[in-house]
């Protein structure tokens, strides 16, 4: 649940962002295809008028061959009575009139060319009848009829297409426009490429550029959660919060309020573990130093039964201080407040010196000690050894022991340790090998994490704290311990950056 949710349907998520960023070149794309289509429109308008002129000139031509055919045919007929002349003129005849009803109908648009149609119409149905009256004259008439008909100077006129004739008008001036629309039609064809090239350029130059900006928003606010996440995680100042109503805003104010919570919760955990710490340790400390007192016979003479039971109050006494101190030193290298020395110091010696305090328990378990110092493989004198690193002896020496204790835990008694030291590209590597429990792979990677589950072998959650503790004092020197078990044995890995100059 966010600090938004109440309010989720007045938000601008980036799903509506991203839609606004669609919709802006989609708008520019319709504006373009309006634009175009507009052209497109003028374009055919161009060629329909081309292709109407045309049609006017063929229709006249056609009109000027129909009736001089059928005039030479109604001629001919007249002075021979052939029947195929006639049927050839009846032909010529009927095209004359539907080529004139097609001349009236395209020039619908243009009164002076329809007046210039109207009249050719009137001229062709006149002289038409002038024909049929000819064709039924006498037949010392017949030739002469044709000529001294009232309509026939019309018939020149139509035939010699003069100056002030109807299709010399219709004629010259459809030419005037068939000369014109070329010129225009190429006008309409480089304005419909110009558009199609400018549209282009502008539409994928919108697109590129809202793309890139929105990337770059959404990359920027990630970015800006993603710093705050690794900010959290070295417990640094975060950025300040994102402000805006998406997605990612709400994901860096849960970030900010999730990092205030673990805050306040890890500020709360340190003054309790310093609480309980100093409540457990001063009472302790009481205890440890009136349990001396009595085992030293300060406070009257005890029996061997008691003094034995005094002793072993005391051992856990030490022990339960040893934790508390375990665990605010652990504390203390988790917060990186824990001042670390910085000597240098031999690895060697420091192995050396925890097997000598760890000889006993060995013992107890009777397990026998193999070790191999080898620099660069083979086995090297203890006085000749060349690992020496920087670091604190203190909190290196608690690690490794800690390190041995685990593996004497672990592994079966009269069973065999083997420790290895030796410098592997520039790293000093210890290597502590058991043939207790093997581990599967889950456990390998767990094995030094502070919320693992405990282990049979382990005796309780202190030991996980130990090894925790392990860990940090080892990532504190710049090293990495880990452990993986094989068939038979498992190996507790230790490497810690090497120095070879040093002082004696």
């Amino acid at each position: 649940m966010t600090y938004r949710e109440n309010n989720k349907y007045k938000r601008l998520s980036i799903l509506h962002k991203g839609l606004i960023i669609i919709a802006i070149p989609l708008l520019f794309e319709l504006f373009f295809v309006f634009v175009l289509l507009h052209l497109l429109d003028e374009s055919n308008s161009i060629i329909s008028k081309e292709i109407e002129s045309q049609d006017k000139i063929v229709c006249v031509e056609t009109l000027i061959k129909e009736i001089a055919d059928s005039t030479t045919s109604s001629v001919l007929y007249n002075v021979t009575r052939n029947e195929g002349l006639r049927k050839r003129n009846e032909n010529s005849r009927a095209k004359l009139r539907k080529n004139a009803t097609k001349l009236i109908r395209l020039c619908e648009k243009d009164p002076t060319e329809r007046d210039a149609a109207l009249r050719l119409n009137r001229s062709a149905i006149s002289w038409m009848e002038q024909q049929d009256r000819a064709l039924v004259s006498m037949p010392q008439a017949r030739l002469s009829a044709f000529f001294a008909i009232p309509g026939f100077a019309e018939v020149q006129q139509l035939l010699v297409m003069r100056p002030e004739g109807s299709t010399r008008v219709i004629l010259e001036r459809e030419q005037k426009l068939q000369s014109a629309q070329p010129r225009l039609r190429r006008q309409a064809i480089w304005r419909i490429q110009l558009l199609m090239l400018f549209g282009l350029t502008v539409h994928v130059t919108i697109t590129i550029f809202l793309a890139y900006s929105f990337a770059i928003y959404v990359s920027q606010r990630l970015d800006n959660v993603l710093k705050n996440t690794l900010k959290l995680g070295a417990r640094l100042p975060l950025e300040p919060p994102l402000r805006g109503t998406d997605e990612i805003a709400d994901l860096d104010y849960a970030l900010h309020k999730t990092a205030s919570e673990i805050l306040n919760f890890e500020k709360f955990k340190e003054q309790l573990v310093a609480m309980v710490s100093h409540e457990l340790r001063t009472p302790l400390t009481s205890v440890q130093g009136t349990l001396t007192l009595a085992e030293a016979g300060a406070l009257g003479a005890f029996s061997d039964k008691s003094l034995s039971e005094i002793n072993k109050a005391q051992e856990n006494i030490e022990m339960l201080i040893e934790l508390i101190n375990n665990l605010l030193l652990l504390e203390r290298m988790e917060a990186g407040s824990q001042v670390m020395k910085q000597n240098t110091l031999s690895l060697s010696r420091l192995v050396h010196k925890v097997i000598e305090e760890k000889r006993e328990k060995f013992k107890i378990k009777n397990i026998q000690l193999k070790l191999d110092a080898s620099n660069d493989g083979p086995v090297r004198d203890h006085g000749q050894e060349d690992f020496y690193l920087v670091g604190d002896d203190e909190k290196l020496t608690l690690a490794v022991g800690i390190i041995f204790d685990t593996a004497i835990l672990r592994a079966p008694e009269g069973s065999v340790v083997e420790v290895t030291l030796k410098i592997d590209q520039e790293r000093l590597e210890l290597k502590i090998t058991d043939k207790g429990s093997i581990l599967s792979a889950q456990q390998a990677h767990n094995f030094f994490e502070r919320t693992r589950d405990v282990d049979d072998n382990e005796q309780g959650k202190a030991r996980i704290l130990l090894l925790s503790l392990t860990k940090s004092i080892v990532a504190a020197h710049n090293g990495f311990i880990s452990v993986n078990s094989d068939r038979q044995t498992t190996t507790q890995t230790l490497r810690l950056p090497h120095k070879r100059s040093h002082s004696v």
